[in-house]
């Protein structure tokens, strides 16, 4: 069966008809085709706030009126509504995308002519403003935006693909129109007058680009985009460039790439490579309102909950908010503060909870999240290996392990997409021979360390070309890390690098079984005084660190083993991480409770301590200094009050 949504919606043509409520029924259901509708948004779609005193029988006796309507497709009862399943449907806003993907690939595979014919296929498929019957309800609002944002820019790729066909005469005429639609759209200008020159016309190609100067100056007060900029310099100078088969295309003056930072929800049009299982996941976040996302270190489950899962539900209205556990996680879920309404928790890097020495703190950590799964949707992503410390949590053990996403390495497939698809979208070119080196070299390593070498070979581009030269240079994908850490130690002075030491080995932990991990900080324990804040700064300019108001942490963990200095830092003073990290500990929590005297050290843990410190000079903190000086003077006293005993 035909669904028509671009416009009105219809059935079949029109040949099924549907009473006012049903439509809007059907075209809520369908925004969300293949996910679960609840039934309090399908009321919200036909009545906003006001819902009648019969509202639940009106929704149950419009899906009963439905179902008739349109056997043989289905619409399934889910546990928190009703969800409108894709198969035996055709739905003319799913074939509008997929039309508009499969242009864009004739586009950049020297295919003019058959990516032209499929935007005109595409754009022919429109017949007004999208889901129409649901003006007010802001899901059909996101998605409507969303498609007509994509339906101008498509507009634009059809001028694109005619112009690079050699149909100058029949774009100079349409991008006029385009233009006098949407002449905020800068792109626009730029064919209207590439096109206006390639006729001859260079006097009315410089007009054109110095009008949409103006406009946008006027409009907007900014300047516009570096591609009329370059266009204007370029008609004056005669650019041959401008009379060959492609529109002239700066580009992107921003790196496409993440580098070892995980993605955000704002990067959902960049994230790339995981689009099934993102669906997969949402489909579970629907049906069940929890999942565990799982997998090796490296293989990007941080931006898949981020961008991927993240960002799918942001689009639909739905409030998201993510925490990483730090030194006091369960304190971390309390300052969450999502409002009432339809809300989703991720908690990234789960495992590093583990690392809380206090068991009732864990305990506590894991009971919020257990209450947090009944108000809400929950996503914990947890790296494989430390699955297995969810056995002993008991109560959320048995729940969410049941609604586990594995995610796998990506093959040569993805992880070439992953390489092409953010150099084409920002207008760059790659050497012939460099994604095959890439994909040789990224076999067996974390998707982290390859997208950071994609950064530092961006940083290495020849003009708009990012080549095996540059690749080399940057030492790699295996050396990426290490060059970048080995640049920012070489400019720094011998003081310099051993507080450079002293922050990094504070920010990884070494487990019983060896495991590397990175730990999250809070920022006043590494930034201990203006030296030390000055190398944070310059480890985060290096996305070496990432850093908020409050914290600081390694951008991955692996990075630590990527950089053969810092393994050999870690191997050299293990039992100083242990004490360290101790030490840490105890003071905060000595400060936290006033300073008794009851909880300063003793004996041979003082001893131990003052040994360590006497011996490594470790940078500490004020805190961690008058604790030391605290526990030392109770001792003393202690031994004085002792020796003066009878």
């Amino acid at each position: 069966m035909e669904v028509r949504v671009l416009g009105a919606l219809t059935l079949d043509d029109g040949r099924i008809a549907l009473a006012r409520r049903d439509r809007a029924v059907m075209g809520a259901l369908a925004v969300r085709l293949g996910a679960s509708a609840s039934v309090e948004s399908l009321a919200a779609a036909l009545w906003g706030d006001h819902r009648p005193a019969s509202w639940t029988h009106v929704i149950a006796g419009c899906i009963m009126r439905l179902r008739r309507r349109i056997e043989p497709a289905r619409i399934e009862t889910t546990a928190r509504g009703y969800r409108l399943l894709p198969e035996h449907l055709e739905v003319d806003a799913a074939w509008f995308e997929l039309l508009a993907a499969r242009g864009t690939e004739q586009l950049a595979v020297g295919e003019p002519e058959r990516a032209a014919h499929t935007f005109a296929e595409a754009l022919a498929l429109w017949r007004g403003e999208p889901f129409v019957e649901l003006p007010d309800w802001q899901p059909a609002q996101i998605a409507s935006g969303r498609l007509d944002e994509m339906r101008l820019s498509v507009e634009e790729l059809l001028l694109d693909a005619q112009l690079q066909a050699g149909e100058v005469q029949e774009v100079a005429t349409s991008a006029c129109a385009r233009v006098a639609e949407a002449p905020l759209r800068e792109r626009r200008w730029v064919i209207l007058a590439v096109a206006q020159y390639r006729q001859g016309r260079q006097a009315d190609a410089l007009g054109t680009v110095r009008k949409a100067r103006r406009l946008l100056v006027a409009e907007l007060g900014l300047e516009p985009c570096t591609e009329l900029a370059d266009l204007e310099a370029a008609i004056l100078r005669q650019d041959p460039h401008l009379l060959s088969e492609h529109v002239l295309r700066s580009a992107n003056p921003e790196c496409p790439y993440f580098g070892p930072d995980p993605a955000g929800t704002g990067d959902a049009e960049r994230y790339v490579g995981r689009e099934q299982e993102v669906a997969a996941a949402v489909r579970t976040l629907d049906e069940h309102g929890m999942l565990l996302v799982s997998g090796p270190s490296g293989v990007g489950t941080s931006s898949f909950v981020r961008a991927g899962i993240g960002a799918q539900l942001l689009a639909r209205g739905v409030e998201v908010a993510i925490v990483t556990p730090g030194e006091h996680p369960a304190d971390a879920l309390r300052e969450v503060g999502l409002t009432i309404g339809p809300s989703l928790l991720i908690v990234d890097q789960c495992e590093r909870a583990f690392a809380v020495e206090d068991p009732d703190e864990l305990d506590e950590f894991f009971a919020l999240l257990s209450r947090i799964a009944l108000a809400g949707m929950l996503v914990v992503a947890m790296r494989a290996d430390r699955l297995g410390s969810l056995a002993l949590r008991d109560g959320f053990a048995q729940t969410i392990p049941s609604h586990l996403l594995m995610l796998a390495p990506l093959d040569p497939a993805r992880l070439r997409a992953v390489v092409e698809q953010p150099a084409e979208r920002a207008g760059l070119i790659l050497e012939p021979g460099l994604v095959e080196i890439l994909l040789r070299d990224a076999t067996g390593r974390a998707l982290p360390l390859l997208s950071h070498a994609l950064c530092e070979v961006w940083a290495r581009r020849e003009g708009r070309v990012l080549t095996v030269d540059g690749y080399r240079a940057s030492g790699e994908i295996d050396g990426a890390v290490a060059t970048v850490a080995e640049g920012v130690l070489a400019a720094l002075s011998t003081r310099e690098a051993l507080l450079l030491r002293d922050i990094l080995l504070r920010l990884v932990e070494v487990t019983a079984d060896g495991t590397v991990l990175a730990r999250r900080v809070e920022r006043s324990r590494i930034a201990i005084d203006d030296a030390h804040a000055r190398i944070v700064d310059r480890l985060v300019d290096a996305r070496l660190l990432t850093t908020d108001e409050e914290t600081v942490q390694l951008s991955h963990d692996g990075l630590a083993r990527a950089w053969p200095r810092l393994r050999d830092w870690l191997a050299d003073d293990v039992e100083g991480q242990r004490i360290m990290r101790h030490l840490g500990a105890t003071a905060d929590g000595w400060d936290a409770m006033g300073r008794p005297d009851s909880e300063v050290y003793r004996g041979g843990r003082l001893t131990t301590a003052r040994r360590w410190q006497a011996a490594a000079h470790p940078a500490l903190t004020a805190v961690e200094r008058a604790f030391l000086d605290a526990s030392t003077a109770h001792q003393t006293a202690g031994l004085v009050a002792a020796q003066t005993l009878p």
